[in-house]
């Protein structure tokens, strides 16, 4: 610790407590420099980004790892999490879209998508009850050292050669040598140098409307069991998603598993702006019942459904900054810019950049350089993050006005996903064989191979689907032509997953042989640049993990 610096006086200081801004200040907290973490709430306070993927699961898990950080393995494994933290938190197993039509049911058969995710014996997914996760991160950051202050509100940035100073609503002062801003779209930096994007640059227009409710209905008792996809897993054991033209609902249910003490569910509706513009003669609580009411399916699992606080209604939800790193500051990915919840993206780009930023920022305070020059490309992290989202979720607001589109557009989704795993899979793989810390900064800013692919399909799909949505284009040609471009990949496992057979909706990846014969396509028939650049590992510690997973051996990683 820095016994140099007087009560007031920082190495770091940093604006909110969330998941990630209690991450960071813990991990440069444990290296013996004095940290700083201003929330201008009180733990523990209600926000959204509560259901997680793997991607975010392998990058705390490989946080954990490169910072010994043994907290984020346990954000990981929602056993863990259940154990070690809250009750209240949710399992997530599945991941469900029920397309809607106006005043119509649902038709569970013919338009429905369920996707379940591998089984990994060392990580799944969560439904986080945010206010415990974040109240127990928060705790964490305070035993690791670091100065929590809450309901203090961050009024003035100033900066020189020296440092920073901080004024806050309360007249207090602080100063340090770097400020982190991980507060959000209020974003303090972004304020002082008008950092915002007026307009934003992103595509999507959405707004949101959201609360927690009680007793709504389990999805899967409202079908026959002949009408349901007889998959492992019910729709209840993960998130669901109401999707229509012009908008979805997501369903997060925080009681699916035995071992939950908590009754809650989260609801959100998410509308298109373009479609449905704010009627401000509504309030939020009316508006979400009007939607619900348009769905008979829908009405029918909220017929029950007992709000527990005030409606939150938001107008726009997009923004964007111009940079996120300058004079002696960091913009974490939330304070740089927002899209849309659909997808989850939002903790995944934050954990992928506090991977590449802690080490950055550690050896800004060893060597006391902070020049802009040392953090070189996150601005350029944080540009491809938020961009790619927006423009996937653009495409996908897109394709929520035909059925057939939007099924071929969950297939893109899907692929890009299954890649996205895979690739940090193989660090894990190669880094559980052979704990080489290079094979962890090998990470910073690689590109994977198979992004410019992808984006390419992502940028066909958004420009034939905006062509459909204006007329110029039929959607069954905006859709034949996604199609073709994914039949025509050579690079995707087609053996395995049905990716360009529009009619196979449902995916199950938790077979024990689907990711082993996944991997072994990509070790023996894939093209040479995908064996040699993205299936270059060897899965021995999952399998060795498997056998011990069998045998009733506690697995230890």
């Amino acid at each position: 610790m820095n016994t140099n610096l007087k009560d007031n006086q920082y190495d770091i200081i940093i604006i909110g407590s969330g998941i990630g801004g209690s991450s960071i200040a813990s991990i440069i907290a444990k290296k013996g420099y004095k940290v700083l973490n201003l929330e201008k709430n009180q733990h523990p306070r209600m926000t959204w980004g509560e259901a997680t993927l793997p991607q975010l699961s392998f990058w705390m898990w490989l946080i954990s790892e490169r910072y010994n950080f043994p907290e984020l393995k346990i954000l990981a494994d929602e056993c863990k999490v259940t154990e070690n933290i809250s009750s209240s938190c949710g399992i997530k197993k599945s991941i469900g879209f029920a397309y809607h039509r106006h005043g119509k049911e649902h038709d569970m058969l013919n338009e429905s998508h369920q996707i379940l995710a591998p089984e990994l014996p060392f990580q799944s997914e969560t439904h986080y009850f945010r206010e415990d996760i974040d109240h127990h991160m928060a705790k964490v950051s305070i035993e690791n050292g670091v100065d929590l202050k809450e309901n203090v509100e961050v009024t003035s940035f100033d900066q020189d050669d020296q440092g920073i100073t901080i004024s806050t609503k309360d007249g207090k002062e602080f100063k340090g040598r770097y400020l982190i801003d991980s507060s959000g779209k209020q974003s303090i930096i972004s304020k002082t140098y008008n950092l915002h994007d007026e307009p934003t640059r992103l595509k999507t227009q959405s707004r949101a409307i959201w609360n927690h409710f009680e007793g709504v209905e389990v999805f899967d008792n409202m079908f026959s069991k002949d009408e349901l996809p007889g998959m492992k897993h019910m729709w209840h054991d993960g998130t669901l998603h109401h999707i229509f033209d012009g908008g979805w609902f997501w369903i997060i249910p925080f009681d699916n598993h035995k071992k939950s003490q908590n009754s809650l569910c989260s609801i959100g509706l998410m509308l298109d702006c373009r479609k449905y513009p704010k009627n401000q003669t509504l309030s939020a609580e009316d508006e979400f019942k009007m939607f619900v009411d348009k769905f008979p399916t829908v009405k029918k699992q909220m017929k029950n459904a007992r709000a527990v606080k005030n409606y939150l209604g938001t107008d726009r939800i997009q923004y964007s900054c111009k940079k996120a790193v300058g004079e002696r500051y960091f913009i974490t990915p939330q304070a740089y810019g927002g899209v849309d919840a659909l997808y989850s993206r939002g903790m995944i780009n934050t954990f992928e950049s506090i991977y590449v930023f802690l080490d950055k920022i550690l050896g800004a305070l060893k060597e006391n350089d902070f020049s802009p020059k040392r953090f070189e490309g996150m601005d350029e992290l944080h540009r491809n993050q938020l961009d790619m989202h927006d423009l996937k979720v653009d495409t996908a607001y897109k394709s929520f006005g035909n059925f057939e589109a939007w099924s071929i557009w969950v297939k893109v989704w899907i692929a890009s996903k299954l890649y996205g795993d895979i690739w940090l899979f193989r660090s894990l793989m190669k880094y559980m064989r052979n704990p080489d810390p290079k094979i962890l900064t090998d990470l910073d800013f690689h590109k994977a191979p198979f992004v410019d692919l992808f984006q390419k399909i992502v940028h066909l799909a958004n420009d034939v689907f905006t062509k459909a949505e204006d007329g110029k284009m039929t959607w069954a040609d905006a859709t034949e032509e996604v199609t073709n471009t994914l039949a025509e990949a050579d690079w995707l496992p087609h053996g395995q997953i049905p990716w360009a057979e529009i009619e196979k909706r449902h995916l199950d990846f938790t077979p024990e042989l689907k990711l082993p014969s996944i991997i072994l396509w990509g070790k023996t028939k894939a093209p040479k640049w995908v064996r040699e650049e993205i299936f270059d590992f060897l899965p021995t510690p999952l399998i060795k993990m498997k056998i011990k997973e069998k045998l009733g051996i506690k697995i230890e990683v």
